[in-house]
Parts: C-alpha cells; structure tokens; sequence
C-alpha cells in the first residue's frame, strides 16, 4: 500500500502532466522531465514560459486533483461550524418515545430539539446560582474565554498543511504561465513562430470533462447550434460579476484604510 507521501508525488505529477496536455501550445510533461534529466533542457531553463494556461483553467485542475486525492482540508471549515453552533444555537437529536392514547399505538422516532447559544446556557446557569447583576457580566466573560480558545485550538493545529504543500508545489513549480505574452514572446525570439492562442471558456470545463466524447452532441440538444454563443454570453455575465465584486471589496478596503495614494511626499 502506498505511503501518504507517495500518493501526493503521484498527485503532483498527475495535475502537472494534465496542465501541460491542456496547455497553449500543448506539451507532453513527462516528455519535459525526461529531456531535463538528459541535460536536453538545462536547469535554468523557463520550459513553463512556453506553455500558456490560464488562470481559470489552472485553478480547475488544480481543485479537480485536491479533490480526487482528497487533498482539501476540511479543519477550519468544520470548526467553524461549531463556533457557529454555539454562537447562534442550533438542534440536537431527540428520540420521541412510543405512546399509547384514545387513537391507539404510536410508534417512537427520531426528532430534534432546539440547542440555545451557549451565551444564553452560560447565563441560565449563572441564575440559577447567582440572581445579581453580575451574574450576566460573568456570563459573557465565560463565553467569550470559550469561544477564544476555540479560536487558538483552529488557527493552531494545521490539518491544512498538506493541501497548502499541494497547491504551492503547483504554483510554484513547473506549472504553465498565465502571460499569454511571455508565451508568444518566446516562440517568436527562439523560433520565428507567431503562436496562436484561443481563450477557453472557463465556465465549460466541469462539463466537458464530465460529458466527454459526447459533449458537443449534448450541448447542441440543450441549447442549439448556437450553443457556443450562449455560453460566450454566459462568461460575459460572470465576468463583469466578477469585475463589480472586485471593485466593491476595492472600495471596502478604501473605507476601511483609506487611499495610500493620496499619501503624497512634499
């Protein structure tokens, strides 16, 4: 059975080699490590320059390997649930027993009941032994000192550090540029070539690989000959989404921390 390490090498490896296949113009990667290792390519040589892939289509393969190998860390995400459940309250399984009664046998079944916010249970609590005015001040002291140790237990444990090792070996390695230029530039300056690049849709990637051979045959059922159109139009809509939320946590850090550009020197 393959060690942990073995099995994030083969990861690696995997998404690197389809990054490539997916690449403008496209590489075979295992072509690439072997023409390093014969001293072909030299060490210092960019072979990522002259292979484009863009931002979109990098972050798909990337989460579609963090996924297939279970990579993705779920720590934070899970502990942040618990602090919302005691935040906020929340349920809690309850079994309701079987009864009899002038309609005859009920038969018991799972429910659930409501779980108050652990302030409200810590407060209850003060009261039943402290009625004062201090008991609520208390209360909260106690809540607050839970919910920052809970705090400290999530940010220092780092279940996380495998998928941080993942995406970094990625993003920092041999993976293809997201400069279409760089690209273009190398071809042209090593070989005369004017390299053509097509901006692929992002928003189909998931379909294509989920529907295959049979993607374009599918696509045209659903949407017609023009299906290409209407997704074009798709892309447009969630590019400017993204471009309005851009602009508006912009505007939020402006508020929050003001204009660093309006600091001019005498």
């Amino acid at each position: 059975m393959e060690d942990r390490k073995t099995v994030l090498a083969k990861a690696i490896d995997e998404c690197l080699r389809e990054m490539y296949a997916r690449s403008q113009p496209m590489a075979d990667y295992d072509n690439i490590v072997e023409e390093y290792r014969t001293g072909k390519i030299k060490n210092d040589e960019r072979v990522y320059e002259r292979h484009y892939l863009s931002q979109d289509e990098y972050k798909y393969v990337v989460e579609k390997y963090v996924n297939k190998y279970n990579i993705k860390s779920h720590w934070k995400e899970d502990i942040e649930v618990l602090e919302e459940y005691l935040h906020k309250g929340g349920h809690k399984d309850k079994y309701i027993k079987d009864l009899e009664d002038e309609h005859g046998h009920h038969p018991g079944y799972r429910s659930y009941e409501d779980v108050p916010p652990l302030k409200e249970q810590i407060l209850a609590i003060m009261k039943d032994f402290d009625c004062s005015d201090a008991a609520a001040e208390v209360g909260e002291k106690i809540y607050n000192r839970v919910m920052e140790t809970i705090a400290c237990c999530k940010d220092y444990y780092r279940f996380d550090r495998e998928e941080d090792s993942f995406r970094a070996t990625i993003a920092l390695g041999a993976s293809p540029t997201s400069n279409p230029d760089t690209v273009r530039k190398w071809w042209k300056e090593n070989y005369n070539v004017d390299v053509e690049i097509t901006e692929h849709n992002p928003l189909l990637l998931w379909e294509q690989d989920y529907y295959g051979d049979e993607f374009e045959e599918i696509m045209v059922d659903e949407y017609g000959e023009d299906w290409r159109e209407h997704w074009a139009k798709e892309w447009e809509l969630e590019k400017q989404k993204r471009k309005e939320e851009q602009e508006r946590r912009h505007k939020e850090f402006i508020e929050k921390y003001g204009d660093k550009s309006d600091n001019k020197t005498e």
